[in-house]
């Protein structure tokens, strides 16, 4: 598969969604944009979502909120290693090759992981709620518990700050789930129904430069959930696999959201929306890319069964028995932790 130029992703203006002053008929415009992006690649470019996560947010969390994290000593961050999916995830702990093993056989390095680091942050659940210590839904990892504020670090305040941004991002989740539904012409609550209790993830990420012998930063991939909300930085790295099989690199645009279709939203819809593969290759000599994704995921419970009017639209056979979200996930994980 050779490399292909940069690609345009389509960017959708979800304003009349996000704002109280937008009018039916807008928001019509954005509901055929963005079903014509997920019949496509999957793959699109949100702005306008400043009412619901100020700009501000999402620059203060690639320019410091991450960054400064990332910099703590790595004796602090090994103490919050990952539990589960909650915590610090360091190089090489992950092995995104494994799903797609065809995909990634010609990455050099693989055997070694990927050459990221991360840190996984699931919403709070309080000692009352149902899930409370469930697979799954454990107690994060702050950084409050293991170490007090240096000159450059406060963990309570980056912790009040992570939490901020993370209340705004499933605001906006919530929104983009009643535009995929209206979409398929289903009811605009139809998703927000089924995603209760979600899964989320915050995942702030980490790729350094490359050393000289050749390392996978991120291997091939689709995402497991619902969809994913990336954030990213202006040095780029990301790239997706087109219809065509070519590897194409996506262009990092200022005040945008990158968001992507994930398999179980093509499950759902019986393959009439993508959940593409995609990758990140390690930035340039004396750059890092920063980035935070936000996985939208079903509860553990959930049952994902191919929804009735998008089975009539792919030639009326269901193409996937119904499974719970949780046990899914489960066998995702056992095969990217090397279970």
């Amino acid at each position: 598969s050779t490399e292909k130029e940069r690609m345009e992703l389509p960017l959708i203006d979800v304003s009349p969604f996000c704002e109280a002053s937008g009018t039916e008929e807008a928001r019509k415009e954005v509901v055929k944009e963005v079903y014509k992006a997920c019949l496509d690649t999957g793959f699109f470019l949100i702005k306008g979502y400043q009412s619901v996560l100020p700009q501000e947010q999402v620059d203060n969390i690639l320019q410091n909120l991450a960054p400064d994290f990332f910099a703590l000593p790595s004796e602090t961050k090994q103490k919050l290693k990952a539990g589960e999916n909650k915590g610090y995830v360091s190089y090489g702990d992950e092995n995104l090759s494994t799903v797609y093993v065809d995909l990634n056989k010609d990455t050099q390095g693989k055997e070694l992981g990927d050459f990221k680091e991360a840190m996984d942050l699931g919403r709070e659940i309080s000692f009352e709620d149902k899930n409370y210590n469930r697979a799954f839904y454990k107690k994060n990892n702050w950084p409050d518990e293991v170490m007090t504020k240096t000159a450059d670090f406060d963990p309570i305040r980056w912790k009040q700050e992570i939490l901020s941004y993370s209340d705004a991002i499933h605001k906006l989740a919530f929104i983009l789930s009643r535009i995929f539904a209206r979409s398929l012409d289903l009811p605009e609550d139809y998703f927000e129904k089924r995603l209760e209790d979600p899964l989320t993830i915050l995942r702030l990420i980490h790729y350094p430069p490359l050393a000289s012998e050749p390392r996978m930063s991120c291997g091939a991939h689709s995402d497991y959930g619902c969809c994913t909300i990336l954030a990213q930085d202006s040095v780029g790295g990301l790239q997706l696999l087109n219809k065509q099989k070519q590897w194409v690199n996506v262009t990092p645009v200022k005040n945008t959201l990158v968001i992507n279709i994930a398999d179980m939203l093509q499950r759902w819809t019986n393959d009439l929306f993508v959940s593409t593969v995609h990758r990140v290759n390690n930035p340039p000599q004396g750059k890092h890319r920063f980035s935070i994704a936000f996985f939208f995921e079903p509860g553990f419970d959930t049952l994902i069964e191919c929804i009735p009017s998008c089975i009539e639209r792919t030639g009326n056979e269901s193409k996937y028995p119904p499974i719970q979200y949780g046990e899914h996930l489960q066998k995702m994980y056992d095969a990217t932790y090397g279970k």
